[in-house]
């Protein structure tokens, strides 16, 4: 190992020989394991993929958040830990001769594309669909995107997939504002028309404008270009105790800006342990009182997305409030109320530190708090407001270890108990780790 970046507290390494491999490794799916930074461990056996994934947390618990490990349990793992994913995001660059495109994941730490054909985490419609896509933007002499210059058009091909209903909503990011020159929308208009022909589960193509130099990968305006402007994914409960309409399956409307777990089957497994942390334990410990109907009487879903988390619980709550700072999120979410028959789910939008004061000065008696934020963790305002709002439970649903350690540690010292850690594999092959963490209010 050569040491390349070395610190008080830890160092760096790359690996230069393997003078013994490890009976943890295993060989990679994929042959641009070594280049493409989209998965990191693909070398690893997936068995010790879940161990290795439980061990970080146990880590950050501990190293950040100064908490003992004894409430972490075993990691679930994944029956499907290939093809799996639901939604991709592809940067786009210009061929060695400048006529064609290019498009895959960066090297790892670095900007430098690696041109994929085919990837052993997606299902094999978005195989077809980028080769497709490639082939369609070059023959209707549509440019790339050149991030050192601010010049061309297309700088990402993002994609959902449906597993239920096996149809694929496309959305192409492109470096220019809504008023774009008719020229150029005719073009991605043909090039749209003929990646549906080559691509039957392909049901519609957005665009999404983003003209800001950076490396944020959408823009706040989409619109549908052609086709359906979403998709509809649906999930069923495998708790044989779970309530009927659960069993059926809920129905969910995604369209190209909003939040949902990007592995379907992991994402069941992920709601079915935030359901029985809502509905099993919660009473048993006396935490909460039932309403009239046997009910939670209200619980608050913070990052709220397009409200996967609240429709999965509207069956056991009385009254749910869905915070979401995405509009068109909040948008999906309201549709796939009506979709599934679902009543007692009251969307706010806006950001989480500001909408928890809100319910501070409505003086709500919350029952369950879930916080489900993204990578960098609940803001400092938002933790203080949440626990001024003082739910007897709180479910925090993590996808990143360090800042559920910080929060976690915040919470503790205000007053809650860290009852259970349960993490999740939501992302095979890939150091990423999704958990489930359930605390409740000492007094």
């Amino acid at each position: 190992i050569e040491l390349f970046d070395v610190r008080k507290d830890f160092a760096r390494g790359k690996v230069l020989r393997i003078v013994q491999p490890s009976l943890q490794r295993a060989q990679p799916p994929c042959k641009l394991f070594k280049v493409c930074g989209g998965c990191q461990w693909q070398h690893i056996a997936y068995e010790n993929q879940l161990a290795a994934k439980n061990d970080l947390l146990r880590q950050a618990l501990k190293h950040i958040g100064g908490l003992d490990s004894d409430k972490l349990q075993g990691t679930i793992g994944n029956s499907q830990p290939l093809f799996y994913r639901n939604k991709v995001q592809f940067p786009v660059a210009r061929s060695g001769d400048g006529r064609g495109f290019l498009a895959g994941y960066y090297k790892e730490g670095s900007h430098e594309l690696v041109n994929i054909k085919h990837c052993p985490v997606q299902p094999e419609p978005f195989d077809r669909l980028l080769s497709a896509v490639k082939e369609a933007l070059s023959a209707n002499s549509l440019s790339a995107y050149d991030e050192s210059t601010h010049q061309g058009l297309v700088r990402h091909i993002n994609a959902r997939f449906s597993f239920a209903c096996q149809q694929i909503l496309l959305t192409l990011v492109v470096n220019s504002r809504p008023d774009m020159p008719v020229r150029e929308i005719e073009a991605l208009e043909a090039a749209a028309a003929e990646v549906m022909r080559l691509v039957p589960e392909v049901v519609g193509v957005c665009l999404n404008f983003n003209w800001q130099r950076g490396n944020r990968i959408m823009g706040q305006t989409t619109r549908c270009l052609v086709g359906a402007a979403h998709i509809v994914e649906i999930l069923k409960s495998k708790f044989p105790d779970a309530p009927l309409h659960l069993r059926q399956g809920i129905s969910f409307q995604l369209s190209a800006n909003s939040f949902f777990q990007v592995n379907s089957g992991a994402a069941v497994i992920l709601l079915d342990e935030v359901l029985s942390a809502v509905s099993g334990t919660l009473t048993a410990r006396g935490c909460g009182v039932l309403s009239q109907h046997g009910k939670i009487p209200l619980l608050v879903d913070a990052y709220a997305g397009v409200g996967t988390m609240a429709l999965w619980l509207s069956g056991i709550v009385e009254r749910i409030i869905a915070v979401e700072a995405e509009p068109a999120a909040v948008c999906d979410g309201k549709v796939n109320m009506e979709l599934n028959g679902i009543a007692n789910i009251e969307f706010r939008h806006g950001k989480v530190e500001n909408v928890i004061p809100q319910l501070l000065a409505e003086e709500l008696l919350v029952d369950v708090l879930i916080l489900d934020p993204p990578r960098k963790g609940v803001e400092s305002a938002a933790l203080a407001s949440v626990v001024q709002l003082g739910a007897r439970r709180i479910i925090y649903v993590s996808c990143n270890p360090a800042t559920l350690a910080r929060d976690l540690k915040f919470l503790v010292d205000k007053g809650y108990q860290v009852m259970k850690v349960q993490p999740v594999d939501m992302f095979p092959q890939t150091h990423h780790v999704e958990s489930v963490t359930i605390l409740d209010r000492l007094s």
